[in-house]
């Protein structure tokens, strides 16, 4: 269409954080028609920036994977409007330049909220080994409230100048001395994903000695480890939208005063809570294990017997046992996972509402669109338009 005016989103779509992020600056753009966004196709490793700057674009949003650009370059070609995301802003001469990165305090309370309701009073930091400004802004946010009720942290700490090897064996040495039981919130899922490697090589068990979270919720290593692993999920489609909402808005000049640099925050979406920080004694872990088959099958055809077949309970034990945990039934819990699902691809994706409602389990769409208005107050496409 003449005249539309172009984002060139260039950002690593290998990570969750990224297409997520990536959904939500398209979200906007399919609802803002004097817009639209170029996706940067090929891996970052393929192509220099400068394949992309051609002085099409209105604006540009970048990471860190798109650095291999000479300094001279990027001033002479990028756009008049630059959005960095997760990285110093570079050098980019008179031009309207804006930096995101999720709200750290944000996170750390997210966690520090989490393992409190669990009655924990011990409590421990995995940082990555080499210290990043994000992951030090989280362990002093995770400090200090835990400060506020009087709770100490644990902070692993190698030995200055250790090797690889050394390494590892201090941090096995160190899980194992850890007062327990106890909550460890670990910087990001793949280190969260290690700790819980190293908790079965010690044989230390995991969740009754040891709860462990991670950040970001990456399903391809949340869902597929052995207990799954609990996370804390970042907004990172908000953070795409108001990506673009800045652009928009430096692009027609709103507000007239604004800087020429601007600092983007976006918060938390939730903790998804998974097995490795679940009370799972007794009844509680067949309750877990039926949580964990909802979430993985819900968009599949199943109902409660599948349910109960799949944890090795009769129908009546289980849907007794789940009310008694969780205070709800077990098909209350299948559609609110199914209408988690339909909400998100009814804000990602332009998919007709009859097919999200398919794509989400319902063998009937009239059925669920109905369910929907009573549950949440307004039909799916009002939804949508909101």
């Amino acid at each position: 269409m003449k005249g539309l005016k172009k984002i060139l989103v260039c950002l690593d779509v290998r990570h969750t954080a990224s297409r997520r992020m990536i959904g939500g600056i398209m979200r906007f753009v399919a609802t803002h028609p004097a817009w639209e966004a170029q996706l940067a196709e090929a891996h970052p490793s393929d192509f220099t920036l400068t394949d992309f700057l051609d002085g099409s674009a209105d604006a540009l949003v970048i990471d860190g994977s798109y650095r291999n650009v000479p300094a001279e370059d990027f001033a002479r070609l990028c756009p008049r409007i630059v959005v960095f995301v997760n990285v110093p802003p570079f050098r980019a001469g008179n031009r309207i330049v804006a930096s995101v990165h999720s709200d750290e305090r944000a996170i750390a309370l997210a966690a520090t909220e989490l393992f409190l309701r669990k009655k924990l009073s011990n409590f421990a930091f995995v940082a990555p080994p080499k210290p990043a400004p994000w992951s030090e802004a989280r362990k002093r946010f995770f400090r200090a409230a835990l400060k506020e009720k009087s709770f100490k942290l644990n902070v692993f700490t190698p030995t200055d100048g250790a090797t690889r090897q050394t390494r590892a064996a201090e941090f096995a040495r160190w899980l194992d001395t850890l007062p327990k039981p106890c909550g460890v919130w670990a910087a990001y899922d793949e280190l969260a994903k290690h700790v819980l490697d190293v908790c079965r090589q010690q044989k230390i068990s995991v969740p009754d000695q040891i709860q462990i979270l991670g950040v970001d919720n990456e399903p391809y290593i949340c869902e597929h480890t052995a207990p799954s692993l609990s996370s804390v999920a970042p907004d990172f489609e908000a953070g795409g939208w108001e990506i673009a909402r800045f652009i928009d808005a430096a692009a027609n000049g709103k507000p007239r005063h604004a800087p020429r640099r601007a600092r983007l925050a976006f918060g938390v979406a939730g903790v998804v809570e998974r097995l490795s920080t679940m009370d799972i004694n007794g009844s509680a872990r067949h309750v877990a294990e039926a949580c964990e088959f909802i979430r993985r099958n819900a968009a599949a055809d199943i109902d409660i017997p599948a349910v109960a077949a799949a944890v090795q309970l009769s129908r009546r034990l289980l849907e007794r046992n789940f009310r008694t945990v969780t205070g709800r039934t077990v098909l209350d819990f299948i559609l609110e996972e199914r209408f988690r699902r339909v909400k998100k691809m009814l804000k990602e994706t332009a998919t007709s509402v009859e097919s999200v409602c398919r794509f989400c389990g319902f063998r009937s769409p009239t059925h669920a669109m109905t369910i929907f208005r009573k549950r949440y107050g307004l039909t799916m496409t009002e939804y949508r338009r909101r």
